[in-house]
């Protein structure tokens, strides 16, 4: 198969999102007319070519027929276009592709009669799947900046798509994190090709990067990842958007910031402790933020996000803990890739559960029988029961955690197994209390047509379940039994008390609304701003009018939402600021010159041997820094022989 199938891959859907948005392009599919001037009820057949459905099989085509280590090089495209197929690509594009595809033939089949503007929605989805895709096999800077971009603001319109208040709230805050969040990373890559001389950057390039460039590169990619407490936009967009968004959001999506760091950080490289330590104690926190936030929640898609949270934040662990340790590079870049991969699939079986939960049959019925049975096995799967792919991925990342340097690290991840265990405990709680509404003027019998959404959610199902018998053995399928008996046995004894005594528990139930920070944030920034009126008057009015303006711009972004959000953020000048001014730094970073010790310049001391940490290596071929060598002049009591 030839190389440039792996440009098709993001092309296709690319080329798609104009057929899909365009209504002349469509054609009946058996669509059941309804009277004038009414919607179409649920689970009515789509009246449209299934566009977003065809966008991903190019992708399935390239993970089955392209070799490893596939290279298409397009120098006259961009700034110089290089796309590839490594190992890890491969792992991506492979559930990014089966994610996309089965949540966009529940868009096609699905709740397409209920959705307005539905060509929007589907043009949008098109346009993240290719941003999404292009970013994967993108190997070159500018390649992976237009993907990942691309894929964020296109999100947005899937976010904002049902125009409710909270739906505009969520995109008003989602967009704010996210342009903050790309131009932080423009910034870092921009510096990193200063730094590095090149766009194509990989392992033995970036051992020279600077502290402000690593910075950057975690803090803009740690957006996407959901890292606390930059993960304000996530419990928000999740409910908000859609079934099959909210799947791609959770599954595929936020996961691309892992898929960064790997490429642009020194993984297996160079021993990065300081940074190393920094994003796992970021992940440790990330974890315990979230779950137990999460419990408390009533919404079943709220109950998910927080999952994803804590889960992408066991994911900075692993990396931060790779980071310390190159040598543990390999096992460690493929565990994170597996886990990734388990995660995408099961989070997006959940979220499209849900969906189905809500309409694919009606109550009482064999198939709402079915879709509650594959919930739990979802579940228990993403809480890496025994003999689930989530027990089996976590037992391959066992060297990383066991190599650590904190004896307390293993307590640890087992209450976070005991957290995640109560989590899915409590998502199975509240989605088994849903009532199935489908049409029954529509659908006499009770039965939607779902075949197809039901067909592409098993998929997901047989891919989850053949997971341990591809990348596990025997000794790994009984793994994490005990943090999940325990956390099993503490939901049964809360459920007991549930049903029991319900008053006991009700206070908990929403204690934490979604958004957590933010609602903590915005009363105390209320009171502080009435106590400190006289203290920032008594300092002057300067002071007093930029607190006032800077109190205002962040209620304006994060607090009640308004009717036109788009028009709020069309006045507020605070990204373009930020983006007028890190550029303009970036320019004068890029004129200034640094000085440089090469042979050619070196007044003849010997080189001083590197440290062993700077020489080891996975690839022997890789270039040797070079240490900075001190030259002075001879003492005066030296003998000039």
């Amino acid at each position: 198969m030839s190389a440039w199938l792996l440009l098709v891959v993001w092309v296709w859907p690319l080329v798609l999102a104009l057929p899909a948005s365009r209504v002349r392009f469509r054609r009946d599919w058996g669509r059941v007319e309804a009277p004038d001037g009414a919607v179409p009820a649920l689970g009515a057949p789509r009246s449209a070519l299934p566009w977003v459905a065809l966008g991903p099989l190019p992708a399935l085509l390239a993970v089955l027929t392209l070799p490893l280590g596939t290279v298409l090089p397009m120098p006259w495209l961009f700034l110089g276009t290089q796309l590839g197929l490594d190992a890890t690509a491969r792992v991506y594009l492979g559930f990014t592709a089966v994610l996309w595809l089965a949540a966009g033939v529940y868009t096609a089949f699905g709740e397409r009669g209920a959705r307005a503007n539905a060509g929007r929605f589907d043009a949008l989805f098109l346009l993240a799947m290719a941003g999404n895709l292009w970013l994967i096999v993108a190997q070159d800077l500018f390649s992976f900046y237009a993907g990942f971009a691309m894929m964020g603001l296109a999100a947005y319109g899937l976010v904002i798509h049902d125009g409710s208040a909270s739906a505009l709230r969520a995109g008003k805050v989602y967009l704010v994190m996210a342009l903050l969040g790309e131009v932080t990373l423009f910034a870092g890559l921009v510096l990193l090709a200063s730094e590095t001389g090149t766009t194509l950057p990989e392992p033995g390039t970036v051992t020279g990067l600077s502290g402000l460039t690593i910075a950057l590169l975690l803090l803009g990619l740690g957006v996407k990842a959901g890292m606390v407490p930059l993960h304000l936009w996530l419990p928000l967009a999740h409910p908000a958007a859609p079934v099959p968004a909210s799947a791609v959001l959770s599954g595929t999506m936020i996961k691309v910031a892992l898929l960064g760091w790997l490429k642009f950080l020194p993984v297996g490289a160079l021993a990065l402790p300081g940074w190393g330590h920094g994003l796992a104690l970021a992940g440790l926190a990330t974890m315990t933020l979230a779950l137990p936030v999460g419990i408390v929640q009533r919404d079943p898609k709220v109950i998910l996000a927080y999952s994803s949270i804590a889960k992408m934040g066991f994911l900075m662990l692993l990396l931060g803990l790779t980071l310390v340790q190159p040598a543990l590079a390999p096992v460690g870049v493929a565990g994170i890739a597996l886990y990734a991969a388990q995660h995408g699939l099961a989070k997006g079986g959940l979220f499209l559960g849900v969906g189905m939960r809500k309409h694919a049959g009606a109550a009482g019925s064999v198939t709402q029988a079915l879709v509650l049975g594959a919930l739990v096995f979802f579940a228990l799967a993403l809480a890496g029961a025994p003999f689930t792919s989530g027990a089996v991925t976590k037992y391959n990342l066992k060297p990383v955690l066991e190599a650590a340097e904190w004896t307390w690290l293993g307590a640890a991840i087992a209450a976070g197994a005991v957290g995640t265990a109560l989590l899915m405990a409590r998502f199975i709680w509240v989605v088994a209390r849903i009532e199935p509404h489908p049409d029954p003027a529509l659908h006499p019998r009770g039965e939607p047509g779902w075949t197809w959404p039901l067909a592409a959610w098993a998929l997901l199902l047989v891919l989850v379940a053949l997971f341990p018998f591809a990348f596990g053995k025997p000794a790994s399928w009984l793994s994490n039994a005990g943090p999940i008996g325990l956390g099993v046995g503490i939901a049964a004894a809360i459920a007991l008390v549930a049903t029991l005594q319900p008053r006991l528990l009700a206070p908990f139930i929403g204690l934490v609304p979604p958004g957590d920070l933010l609602a903590l944030i915005m009363p105390l920034l209320a009171a502080f701003r009435q106590s400190g009126e006289t203290l920032l008057a008594d300092l002057g009015r300067g002071w007093s009018r930029l607190y006032t303006v800077a109190a205002a711009a962040f209620e304006r972004v994060f607090g009640t939402p308004a009717g036109d959000v788009e028009r709020g953020l069309r006045q507020w000048p605070v990204a373009g600021a930020l983006w007028v001014g890190i550029s303009a730094l970036l320019l004068i970073l890029l004129f200034v010159e640094r000085p440089v010790v090469t042979p050619d310049n070196a007044t003849g001391a010997a080189a001083e041997p590197l440290p062993a940490r700077m020489q080891r290596s996975s690839n022997p071929q890789l270039p040797r820094l070079q240490p900075h060598v001190e030259h002075r002049p001879p003492a005066a009591t030296d003998d000039p022989a």
